[in-house]
């Protein structure tokens, strides 16, 4: 058997990568491509290339996609993956083996028309894909799964070879309550707002208004009651949402189309999507957090959404290639709140959920510190606005963030509860939208205890602990308001407890 050093990668991508590698060049440059046109037709004055531009940017697209196609091979050595690209400027990449942890699947409709799939090489480090290899024939895709694993672990059988159980499928009835709750629909419509605007679409013209306005249908509505107005008005914006919401629920149906989450080996796989489907693959032993969110819309329906924190998930900037859907690593995006705590459990196999946590709760004086500083920002926002606009009745709109404010701070006190189980620290926070944050302690890297000079007067501390899988927008756990001394004494403890793991 030859060594490393003297192994050539032989296997291609499939003959038709370069279509998906032009599309997905022409996705990236799509905006630039029409404002290219679009300036090219407007001036009168054209550069060199003329009405020629576009079709020589697409060319050119197709020939760099071509090449790639061309100069791709990867192959599996004595100990890894290797992936060598180009041939003038040559980047040969090796995997170990050991180091493979996921080997993830995206299959867009083409893709699927093909029986092609773009796969992603995940490892131990977390990040963007280790290899982002595009695209393969599903036969490829599944003799590189069969010998990584098999190298990787020759006493066990391969992943595909073990028998799954599922652990949650979601039904159409599940995806449009996903959709009704998500409500994603209103992004969409954000977006397209935008982009009508930037087109000049919404540029307000007076004349056009004062025409409208004098039009026998405005004249019409005038003269309708105040109360017939009222109601005309109601109906519109209520059309509008429901409108929004029925958006929502095709995307929810589209995006988590045959949603089901499995049980390989001590695993968990996750599959989904109408169009594009994704296959996942959730090591357990890389689980960094599950979070459970809930909001109001949840709670009326009895429903929970379940995420998860994968090791390195924080990491670097993402390949451009790599696709949003794949940071999101979801349970369950939606479910029965009673189903929650069993996928919790598979999530995390090794917490013991026997018995209740005991769940503690903030400093005495929290009450009033959220209180002023929820009033503080509230007056000091509004005051000129309410100013402006109401003058006589700005007193009123100010005077009213006050017991709104001690709402939200006795809620907010009321809900917000930490425990420290043998295994793990739970925190749940938030009222209206309240959310469950569980850390295994063997996951904690990093903790801080930290007090601003309002924090000492009060005698309090804010506690943060930070995993593998934590970034700035999915973070661990972030406990203020705590007794200092609660809070000393919380650290030490998930400290200790990470000593005795390393």
């Amino acid at each position: 058997m030859a060594s490393d050093s003297d192994f050539q990668p032989r296997l291609r991508l499939h003959a038709l990568s370069w279509v998906f590698g032009l599309s997905g060049a022409i996705k990236q440059m799509v905006l630039p491509l029409i404002a290219l046109l679009f300036f090219n037709v407007r001036d009168d004055t054209p550069g060199p290339f003329g009405p020629w531009i576009v079709p020589i940017v697409v060319a050119a697209a197709a020939i760099h996609a071509i090449w790639i196609q061309l100069t791709f091979r990867y192959g599996f050595s004595p100990t890894g993956l290797v992936v060598r690209k180009g041939i003038i400027f040559r980047n040969v990449r090796h995997i170990e083996y050991a180091r493979i942890e996921n080997i993830d699947t995206e299959r867009g409709l083409l893709h699927r028309l093909l029986g092609v799939a773009e796969v992603r090489v995940q490892t131990s480090t977390g990040g963007k894909p280790e290899a982002l290899i595009s695209v393969l024939d599903l036969a490829a895709v599944q003799e590189m799964r069969e010998r990584v694993f098999s190298e990787a672990k020759p006493a066990a059988q391969t992943i595909q070879e073990r028998a799954e159980t599922t652990l949650l499928h979601l039904t159409i009835g599940e995806l449009v309550r996903q959709g009704l709750i998500d409500n994603r629909g209103m992004i969409l419509v954000a977006a397209a707002f935008g982009v009508l605007h930037e087109a000049g679409v919404f540029v307000i013209n007076r004349e056009l208004v004062d025409r409208v306005l004098e039009s026998s249908s405005a004249a019409g509505l005038a003269a309708l009651g105040l109360m017939m107005q009222l109601a005309l008005g109601a109906l519109t914006i209520l059309s509008a949402i429901i409108a929004v919401r029925i958006l929502s629920v095709i995307l929810a149906i589209v995006t988590f189309y045959d949603f089901r989450l499995t049980r390989v080996a001590g695993d968990l796989r996750a599959r989904y999507g109408l169009f594009t489907r994704v296959a996942l693959t959730l090591r357990t032993r890389r689980i960094q957090a599950v979070h459970q969110h809930e909001s109001l819309l949840h709670r009326w329906f009895h429903r929970v959404s379940l995420n998860v924190d994968l090791a390195g998930d924080s990491g670097g900037g993402q390949n451009e290639a790599d696709n949003s859907r794949m940071r999101t690593r979801w349970l369950a995006p939606v479910c029965p709140t009673n189903a929650a705590p069993a996928l919790i459990a598979a999530a995390l196999p090794a917490l013991d959920w026997s018995t209740e946590p005991d769940w503690q709760p903030l400093a005495s004086r929290a009450r009033g510190r959220i209180f002023r500083k929820t009033a503080l920002w509230s007056v000091l926002i509004l005051t000129a606005p309410a100013i402006w606009y109401l003058r006589e009745g700005a007193i009123v709109v100010v005077l009213s963030c006050i017991p709104l404010a001690w709402m939200h701070a006795h809620l907010y006190v009321k809900y917000t509860r930490w425990a420290l189980v043998g295994d793990a620290v739970l925190f749940r926070h938030g009222w209206l939208n309240r959310r469950l944050t569980i850390v295994p302690r063997d996951r904690v890297q990093t903790l801080s205890v930290e007090a601003t000079p309002f924090d000492r007067r009060s005698r309090m501390a804010s506690l943060y602990v930070d995993t593998a899988g934590a970034s700035a927008m999915t973070a661990g756990i972030r406990i203020r308001y705590l007794p200092a001394d609660v809070a000393e004494r919380l650290a030490t403890a998930l400290y200790r407890t990470a000593a005795v793991t390393t």
